[in-house]
Protein backbone atom coordinates (compact mmCIF):
# COMPACT_ATOMS: atom_id res chain seq x y z
CA UNK A 1 0.00 0.00 0.00
CA UNK A 2 1.63 3.76 -1.14
CA UNK A 3 1.76 5.59 2.12
CA UNK A 4 1.79 9.53 2.11
CA UNK A 5 5.94 9.09 2.46
CA UNK A 6 5.79 6.89 -0.81
CA UNK A 7 3.64 9.22 -2.54
CA UNK A 8 6.21 12.26 -1.54
CA UNK A 9 9.46 11.02 -2.07
CA UNK A 10 8.59 9.71 -5.30
CA UNK A 11 6.59 12.73 -6.64
CA UNK A 12 9.46 14.99 -4.98
CA UNK A 13 11.61 13.06 -7.65
CA UNK A 14 9.64 12.89 -10.62
CA UNK A 15 9.24 16.63 -10.34
CA UNK A 16 12.94 16.95 -9.23
CA UNK A 17 13.72 14.89 -13.06
CA UNK A 18 11.41 17.40 -15.13
CA UNK A 19 13.49 20.18 -13.46
CA UNK A 20 10.46 21.92 -11.43
CA UNK A 21 11.04 24.14 -8.80
CA UNK A 22 10.72 23.08 -5.36
CA UNK A 23 9.80 19.81 -6.11
CA UNK A 24 9.28 18.84 -2.79
CA UNK A 25 6.83 21.51 -1.53
CA UNK A 26 5.01 21.02 -4.79
CA UNK A 27 4.49 17.31 -3.73
CA UNK A 28 3.36 17.79 -0.41
CA UNK A 29 1.03 20.39 -1.34
CA UNK A 30 -0.43 18.20 -4.38
CA UNK A 31 -1.12 15.29 -1.53
CA UNK A 32 -2.54 17.49 0.76
CA UNK A 33 -5.06 18.91 -2.09
CA UNK A 34 -6.12 15.35 -3.15
CA UNK A 35 -6.57 14.46 0.63
CA UNK A 36 -8.57 17.60 0.58
CA UNK A 37 -6.51 18.69 4.03
CA UNK A 38 -3.72 20.35 5.47
CA UNK A 39 -0.15 20.67 4.36
CA UNK A 40 0.45 19.52 7.76
CA UNK A 41 -1.14 16.15 7.43
CA UNK A 42 1.99 15.62 5.34
CA UNK A 43 3.98 15.78 8.05
CA UNK A 44 1.76 14.47 10.54
CA UNK A 45 0.42 11.35 9.01
CA UNK A 46 3.34 10.11 7.09
CA UNK A 47 2.05 6.04 7.20
CA UNK A 48 -1.57 7.28 6.27
CA UNK A 49 -2.24 4.82 2.57
CA UNK A 50 -3.37 5.84 -0.16
CA UNK A 51 -6.84 4.98 -2.15
CA UNK A 52 -6.88 3.94 -5.44
CA UNK A 53 -8.31 6.93 -6.58
CA UNK A 54 -6.27 9.07 -4.64
CA UNK A 55 -3.06 7.88 -6.35
CA UNK A 56 -4.87 7.89 -9.56
CA UNK A 57 -6.03 11.30 -9.04
CA UNK A 58 -2.29 12.18 -8.25
CA UNK A 59 -0.89 11.00 -11.44
CA UNK A 60 -3.35 13.21 -13.10
CA UNK A 61 -1.97 16.40 -11.48
CA UNK A 62 1.84 15.47 -11.14
CA UNK A 63 1.39 15.21 -14.88
CA UNK A 64 -0.22 18.51 -15.19
CA UNK A 65 2.98 20.33 -13.01
CA UNK A 66 5.32 18.63 -15.32
CA UNK A 67 3.62 20.04 -18.18
CA UNK A 68 4.82 23.55 -16.14
CA UNK A 69 1.00 23.91 -14.52
CA UNK A 70 1.61 26.21 -11.42
CA UNK A 71 0.54 24.59 -8.43
CA UNK A 72 -1.71 26.94 -7.73
CA UNK A 73 -4.06 26.39 -11.04
CA UNK A 74 -3.46 22.76 -10.22
CA UNK A 75 -5.44 22.92 -6.55
CA UNK A 76 -7.46 26.48 -7.80
CA UNK A 77 -5.99 28.31 -5.28
CA UNK A 78 -2.58 30.85 -3.84
CA UNK A 79 -2.13 32.61 -0.90
CA UNK A 80 -1.58 36.01 -0.94
CA UNK A 81 -0.98 38.58 2.45
CA UNK A 82 -2.07 35.41 4.40
CA UNK A 83 -5.34 35.36 2.63
CA UNK A 84 -6.82 32.53 0.75
CA UNK A 85 -7.46 33.55 -3.28
CA UNK A 86 -9.47 31.37 -5.54
CA UNK A 87 -7.54 31.10 -8.64
CA UNK A 88 -8.95 30.81 -12.57
CA UNK A 89 -7.86 30.91 -16.18
CA UNK A 90 -9.45 33.77 -16.10
CA UNK A 91 -7.01 35.86 -13.60
CA UNK A 92 -3.68 36.48 -12.97
CA UNK A 93 -1.66 34.57 -10.87
CA UNK A 94 -0.92 36.44 -7.47
CA UNK A 95 2.61 36.42 -6.75
CA UNK A 96 4.64 37.21 -3.88
CA UNK A 97 6.48 40.41 -5.29
CA UNK A 98 3.21 42.30 -5.46
CA UNK A 99 2.97 42.28 -2.40
CA UNK A 100 5.44 44.46 -2.00
CA UNK A 101 3.03 47.11 -3.37
CA UNK A 102 0.50 46.42 -0.49
CA UNK A 103 3.43 46.82 2.38
CA UNK A 104 4.27 50.28 0.31
CA UNK A 105 0.73 51.52 1.20
CA UNK A 106 0.60 50.61 4.20
CA UNK A 107 3.84 52.18 5.19
CA UNK A 108 2.69 55.39 3.42
CA UNK A 109 -0.20 56.00 5.22
CA UNK A 110 1.03 59.45 6.34
CA UNK A 111 0.32 60.40 2.44
CA UNK A 112 -3.50 59.82 2.59
CA UNK A 113 -6.26 60.29 5.26
CA UNK A 114 -8.06 58.11 7.36
CA UNK A 115 -10.87 55.86 6.24
CA UNK A 116 -9.47 56.17 2.79
CA UNK A 117 -10.89 55.44 -0.57
CA UNK A 118 -9.24 52.74 -2.84
CA UNK A 119 -9.40 52.86 -6.58
CA UNK A 120 -7.92 49.16 -7.58
CA UNK A 121 -7.77 49.14 -11.34
CA UNK A 122 -7.14 46.07 -13.19
CA UNK A 123 -8.22 44.09 -9.91
CA UNK A 124 -7.76 40.33 -11.10
CA UNK A 125 -8.20 38.28 -8.24
CA UNK A 126 -8.85 40.93 -6.33
CA UNK A 127 -5.58 40.35 -4.31
CA UNK A 128 -4.20 43.94 -3.52
CA UNK A 129 -7.60 45.46 -2.83
CA UNK A 130 -8.36 42.30 -0.22
CA UNK A 131 -5.15 43.02 1.30
CA UNK A 132 -5.33 46.09 1.52
CA UNK A 133 -8.66 46.42 2.83
CA UNK A 134 -7.33 43.56 5.60
CA UNK A 135 -4.91 45.67 6.65
CA UNK A 136 -6.30 48.99 6.27
CA UNK A 137 -9.73 47.99 8.63
CA UNK A 138 -11.67 51.36 8.47
CA UNK A 139 -10.90 51.21 4.39
CA UNK A 140 -13.17 51.11 1.60
CA UNK A 141 -12.76 50.55 -2.38
CA UNK A 142 -14.22 50.12 -5.65
CA UNK A 143 -12.02 47.50 -8.03
CA UNK A 144 -12.66 47.52 -11.80
CA UNK A 145 -11.61 44.66 -14.22
CA UNK A 146 -12.44 44.51 -18.36
CA UNK A 147 -12.74 40.75 -17.64
CA UNK A 148 -16.38 39.83 -16.40
CA UNK A 149 -15.17 35.82 -15.32
CA UNK A 150 -12.17 37.70 -13.46
CA UNK A 151 -14.34 39.95 -11.61
CA UNK A 152 -16.53 36.97 -10.70
CA UNK A 153 -13.77 35.75 -9.12
CA UNK A 154 -12.40 38.70 -7.54
CA UNK A 155 -16.40 38.96 -6.04
CA UNK A 156 -15.69 35.34 -4.66
CA UNK A 157 -12.60 35.73 -2.54
CA UNK A 158 -13.89 39.28 -1.44
CA UNK A 159 -16.63 36.81 0.26
CA UNK A 160 -13.91 34.32 1.17
CA UNK A 161 -12.35 36.79 3.05
CA UNK A 162 -15.07 38.50 4.90
CA UNK A 163 -14.66 41.44 2.80
CA UNK A 164 -17.17 41.96 0.57
CA UNK A 165 -19.28 44.48 2.33
CA UNK A 166 -16.71 47.03 1.90
CA UNK A 167 -15.85 47.18 -1.86
CA UNK A 168 -17.62 46.75 -4.63
CA UNK A 169 -16.71 45.67 -8.27
CA UNK A 170 -17.55 47.19 -11.67
CA UNK A 171 -16.61 45.79 -15.27
CA UNK A 172 -14.95 48.90 -17.05
CA UNK A 173 -11.34 50.01 -19.13
CA UNK A 174 -9.39 51.51 -16.22
CA UNK A 175 -11.37 54.28 -14.82
CA UNK A 176 -13.10 55.55 -18.06
CA UNK A 177 -16.73 55.56 -16.32
CA UNK A 178 -15.53 56.36 -12.58
CA UNK A 179 -15.34 59.79 -11.08
CA UNK A 180 -14.19 59.70 -7.67
CA UNK A 181 -12.23 60.93 -5.81
CA UNK A 182 -10.15 58.33 -4.43
CA UNK A 183 -7.22 58.49 -1.72
CA UNK A 184 -5.54 55.90 -3.03
CA UNK A 185 -5.16 54.21 -6.34
CA UNK A 186 -3.35 50.95 -7.23
CA UNK A 187 -2.47 49.00 -9.99
CA UNK A 188 -0.77 46.00 -11.18
CA UNK A 189 -1.25 46.58 -14.66
CA UNK A 190 0.00 44.24 -17.84
CA UNK A 191 3.45 45.81 -18.51
CA UNK A 192 5.15 43.14 -20.74
CA UNK A 193 6.66 44.29 -23.98
CA UNK A 194 6.19 42.42 -27.57
CA UNK A 195 10.03 40.78 -26.64
CA UNK A 196 8.72 39.76 -23.27
CA UNK A 197 5.89 38.18 -24.32
CA UNK A 198 7.89 36.12 -26.73
CA UNK A 199 10.26 34.97 -23.93
CA UNK A 200 7.80 33.75 -21.33
CA UNK A 201 8.25 31.62 -18.69
CA UNK A 202 6.45 28.15 -19.02
CA UNK A 203 4.55 28.60 -16.19
CA UNK A 204 3.99 32.59 -16.79
CA UNK A 205 1.84 30.87 -19.91
CA UNK A 206 -0.84 29.85 -18.27
CA UNK A 207 -1.50 33.70 -17.26
CA UNK A 208 -4.16 35.00 -19.48
CA UNK A 209 -2.40 37.51 -22.00
CA UNK A 210 -4.63 40.57 -21.42
CA UNK A 211 -3.24 40.80 -18.16
CA UNK A 212 0.07 40.24 -19.52
CA UNK A 213 0.51 42.59 -22.58
CA UNK A 214 1.22 46.02 -21.82
CA UNK A 215 1.47 46.79 -25.37
CA UNK A 216 4.54 47.18 -27.83
CA UNK A 217 6.50 48.77 -25.59
CA UNK A 218 4.60 47.37 -22.11
CA UNK A 219 3.99 50.93 -21.01
CA UNK A 220 0.58 51.74 -22.78
CA UNK A 221 -1.61 50.69 -19.50
CA UNK A 222 0.35 53.12 -17.19
CA UNK A 223 -0.23 56.24 -19.53
CA UNK A 224 -4.34 55.36 -19.72
CA UNK A 225 -3.92 55.55 -15.85
CA UNK A 226 -1.87 58.02 -15.42
CA UNK A 227 -4.57 60.19 -18.07
CA UNK A 228 -6.99 59.42 -15.51
CA UNK A 229 -5.44 60.40 -12.42
CA UNK A 230 -6.56 64.08 -12.24
CA UNK A 231 -10.13 63.18 -11.99
CA UNK A 232 -10.70 60.25 -9.82
CA UNK A 233 -7.69 60.89 -7.02
CA UNK A 234 -7.93 62.97 -3.95
CA UNK A 235 -5.07 65.33 -3.59
CA UNK A 236 -3.47 65.06 -1.33
CA UNK A 237 -3.43 61.17 -1.88
CA UNK A 238 -1.37 58.28 -2.75
CA UNK A 239 -0.41 56.01 -5.86
CA UNK A 240 0.86 52.96 -5.97
CA UNK A 241 2.02 51.26 -9.08
CA UNK A 242 3.39 47.19 -9.79
CA UNK A 243 6.38 47.56 -12.51
CA UNK A 244 8.46 45.41 -14.65
CA UNK A 245 11.87 44.60 -14.91
CA UNK A 246 13.71 47.57 -15.99
CA UNK A 247 10.78 49.75 -16.23
CA UNK A 248 11.11 52.06 -13.10
CA UNK A 249 12.52 54.89 -14.50
CA UNK A 250 10.65 54.64 -17.53
CA UNK A 251 6.90 54.76 -15.76
CA UNK A 252 8.59 57.47 -13.32
CA UNK A 253 9.05 59.73 -16.22
CA UNK A 254 6.02 59.56 -16.84
CA UNK A 255 4.26 60.55 -13.87
CA UNK A 256 6.74 63.50 -13.49
CA UNK A 257 5.82 64.13 -16.71
CA UNK A 258 2.24 64.64 -15.60
CA UNK A 259 3.10 66.69 -12.82
CA UNK A 260 3.23 63.38 -10.21
CA UNK A 261 6.24 63.80 -7.35
CA UNK A 262 7.42 59.97 -7.10
CA UNK A 263 8.58 59.74 -3.62
CA UNK A 264 9.63 56.13 -3.77
CA UNK A 265 10.94 53.30 -5.93
CA UNK A 266 10.62 49.86 -3.82
CA UNK A 267 12.15 46.90 -4.89
CA UNK A 268 11.23 43.41 -4.42
CA UNK A 269 13.09 40.14 -2.53
CA UNK A 270 15.37 40.10 -5.53
CA UNK A 271 16.33 43.57 -5.60
CA UNK A 272 14.55 44.10 -8.77
CA UNK A 273 13.05 47.53 -8.70
CA UNK A 274 9.06 46.41 -8.72
CA UNK A 275 6.69 49.71 -7.17
CA UNK A 276 6.68 53.06 -7.59
CA UNK A 277 4.67 55.27 -4.98
CA UNK A 278 3.92 58.86 -5.94
CA UNK A 279 1.75 61.63 -4.40
CA UNK A 280 -1.34 62.94 -6.11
Amino acid sequence: MRTLRDAILEITSTLKQARVDNPRLDARILVAHVLNADTAVTFLRNDMPLTEAQNALLEQLVQRRIAREPVSRIIGQREFWGLPFDVTPATLDPRADTEVLVSAVIDHKHRYKSAPRILDLGTGTGCIMLALLHAIPDATGVAIDQSEEALRVARRNAMKNNLDTRVQFARMSWAEALSGPFDIVVSNPPYLNADDMAQLSPEVRYDPERALFGGPDGLECYRAIISDLRRVAQSPGLLALEVGLGQAGQVAALLEDAAFRVVEIRSDLAAIPRCLVAEI
